[in-house]
């Protein structure tokens, strides 16, 4: 092929995959209620914030940029790609999902399945990448953060571009200061892009140091033991050199932050969180990957079993901190694809098979998985057979009973005057201060903001001072038990109307979703420094170290 010919050929494949992409993203959001709460909605407000302030004050966004790459944990740097959706299509949902889809996802699919695709061994030439490019298409652990307005599909690109440069140098062994720089450059910015990509890091660097010593000692090949050094020291001084001079002030807060102690209330069992991991596809993939790792190693396809090493020491190294949630299994997900591959590849090229069979099952068992995990109709037309779709749903967000929430939102705001604030003692789906005003934005200013995570947050006592309050019957948490007691606690007494919810009294009741029973309260007289006392000895039963407030 001339070139000419590669440059349309990829250019007609990304512009079919995008529109392809474009079409799912908008069949989904169809369904969606417009209410996005949390890490659904966060990168999504950023978005409309700062299309906002770039076509106000470009050099403010410009400086606002700078500061949030080196001090802020949800860096605005991942949206900087995707303001020209903003300025020409606007702030809608679409607009931003079909930005993530356009400018990461698109781009990560094709990248990481052409190369699965030739580094993929079978007894026959290679046939069909079409099989292999649906299959990364429709990969549902790709799509299960996008869709829910997470953007963090942009660090697998950027580490699959270290994947590759690394497997092109044979782990930093040819040409060694340019590849060093590369992976460097790769690994930096998938940090730079979301921190804790910082685990893959970890993940994809062991594991190419372990099969680089492993090959260089069989070999014997000191010249290459050099090489790799060289190239490592590169790949080490271009991460700490832009680290350091881009994101010192957070570098220093992680370097002072215990990450495990802050999200324990984050962390379950190791068999929880295989469990939790595992169910995000189907049983059929899991069959193929688990197929395609067994070929890959009778075969030596070692691209295929070097991914999957760095997949595993991923999740072993992020779940010391917390439960990887659909974001955090990315790149775990992202080396498993390779295996994945190798086993679409060795099905159609099965000898004496017309490969269009082969693509066509390929393309029916990656449709259901896809159907099944994301779209109702989907996953009820194919309960019975259950094993072709993933364990864990990730259906358009809806809400039971929406008018019952639009009530206790036109109660809010009839009953509240300009100084008055109201609290939510309820953390998950079905109830939170942030669903509310996620629903109407004018209620941020009403916030009073309760503890939502013990570990991280603490009791947060003035939301005992707000006017009003909500909460639920039975309490409402996204947590496993007993990480939320800051939430449960009070909830509990303001519902039995003792200790502190003696002085509140139940002025409204709704129906949320899921059967749980919602009710407004207003404060008649300020909690007691005795009642406050007594809710402390409740929370020091968990957690000693916790010290009434002055009141």
């Amino acid at each position: 092929m001339t070139k000419n010919k590669i440059f349309g050929f990829w250019t007609g494949t990304y512009l079919c995959t995008l529109l392809l992409g474009i079409a799912v993203s908008a069949a989904y959001i169809n369904l969606e209620e417009s209410v996005y709460y949390w890490d659904f909605a966060a990168y999504f407000n950023m978005f409309n914030q700062q299309g906002a302030l770039l076509v106000e004050s470009p050099f403010e966004w410009l400086s606002q940029l700078g500061t949030s790459i080196a001090t802020e944990d949800y860096g605005v740097a991942i949206l900087v790609p995707l303001m020209p959706f903003h300025l020409v299509f606007g702030g809608s949902r679409l607009s931003f999902i079909a930005g993530i889809v356009a400018v990461y996802l698109v781009p990560a699919v094709l990248l990481i399945g052409r190369i699965s695709y030739q580094e993929a061994v079978s007894e026959t030439p290679a046939r069909s990448w079409i099989a292999v490019w649906i299959a990364a298409f429709l990969y549902t652990p790709f799509w299960a953060p996008t869709l829910r307005g997470m953007p963090d599909i942009a660090g697998c690109l950027a580490l699959t571009a270290a994947t590759y440069f690394l497997w092109k140098s044979r782990f930093l062994t040819r040409e060694p200061a340019i590849s060093g720089i590369s992976v460097g450059a790769c690994l930096w910015l998938a940090f730079m892009l979301r921190r804790w990509y910082a685990y893959g890091a970890i993940g994809i660097t062991v594991s190419a140091a372990f099969f680089c010593l492993l090959e260089i000692a069989r070999e014997r090949d000191l010249p290459a033991l050099r090489n790799a050094a060289l190239g490592g020291a590169c790949a080490i001084f271009l991460i700490a050199a832009t680290a350091l001079n881009f994101q010192l002030p957070l570098i220093a807060k992680i370097l002072q932050t215990s990450y495990a102690d802050l999200y324990s209330g984050y962390k379950t069992t190791f068999v929880t969180q295989l469990g939790d991991v595992g169910s995000r596809l189907s049983y059929l993939n899991w069959a193929l990957i688990v197929v395609g790792l067994y070929i890959s190693v009778v075969r030596r396809n070692r691209f295929a079993v070097f991914c999957a090493m760095a997949s595993v020491l991923t999740f072993l190294v992020f779940i010391r901190t917390q439960d990887p949630e659909r974001h955090h299994s990315l790149p775990m997900f992202l080396w498993l694809f390779p295996a994945y591959a190798q086993a679409i590849v060795s099905i159609v090229s099965v000898p004496g098979l017309k490969s269009r069979w082969p693509t066509a099952a390929m393309t029916v068992v990656a449709g259901f998985a896809f159907l099944g995990t994301f779209f109702p109709a989907g996953r009820q037309l194919l309960s019975p057979v259950g094993f072709v779709f993933a364990g864990e749903a990730t259906l358009p967000l809806r809400l039971d009973n929406l008018p019952e929430y639009r009530r206790l939102i036109d109660d809010l705001v009839a009953r509240m005057g300009p100084e008055d604030r109201f609290s939510v003692f309820a953390s998950g789906p079905v109830m939170s201060d942030a669903l509310l005003f996620g629903m109407k934005r004018d209620l941020v200013a009403h916030v009073g903001w309760i503890c939502q995570v013990d570990s991280r947050d603490r009791f947060q006592p003035d939301a005992l001072k707000s006017r009003y309050v909500v909460v639920t019957d039975r309490p409402v948490t996204h947590l496993q038990p007993g990480a939320q007691i800051c939430v449960t606690i009070p909830n509990q007494y303001i519902l039995e109307g003792k200790g502190i919810g003696a002085a509140y009294r139940r002025i409204a009741q709704y129906q949320l979703s899921g059967g749980v029973e919602g009710y407004l309260y207003e404060q008649v007289r300020p909690v007691s420094k005795a009642e406050l006392d007594a809710l402390y000895v409740e929370f020091r039963k968990k957690y000693p170290d916790w010290a009434a407030p002055e009141w």
